[in-house]
């Protein structure tokens, strides 16, 4: 059975957020819209919001708390197809990844991250992406 997706104003809403690098903000937003989505995506969005504090975090300078908060929001997405939740989520995670890795072995290049920050892209209803 296909995973119902959550209402596209949400994904909107917390991807703008999310991209133009107002993670907390984009964490809130998944947060309050968690009544709406569907119950098998919920682990899916919990780990979005994990994923929003953890690069709020690495705005914070906070390499510990951040490494810590992406791992866990990558770990929960990771039961999930790349597309699920009307998201490309196979990017994602491999950005995640790549700033876990980068984070816990000291690596972390803030400039690089600011040049090209993470992105939460939302798939058109046709599951494209833009």
């Amino acid at each position: 059975m296909p995973l119902r997706p959550p209402p596209r104003p949400l994904l909107i809403d917390a991807a703008r957020a999310f991209n133009a690098g107002r993670y907390f903000e984009s964490h809130e937003i998944l947060e309050d819209g968690l009544d709406d989505v569907p119950n098998e995506l919920w682990g899916l969005f919990i780990g979005l919001i994990q994923i929003a504090v953890g690069y709020h975090k690495v705005t914070q300078q906070l390499w510990t708390g951040a490494a810590r908060m992406l791992q866990i929001g990558l770990e929960k997405i990771a039961a999930y197809p790349a597309a699920a939740g009307g998201l490309n989520l196979g990017l994602l995670r491999q950005r995640v990844a790549a700033d876990v890795e980068c984070l816990r072995s000291g690596g972390f290049d803030r400039e690089a991250f600011a040049r090209q920050p993470p992105r939460l892209q939302p798939l058109h209803a046709d599951g494209r992406d833009d």
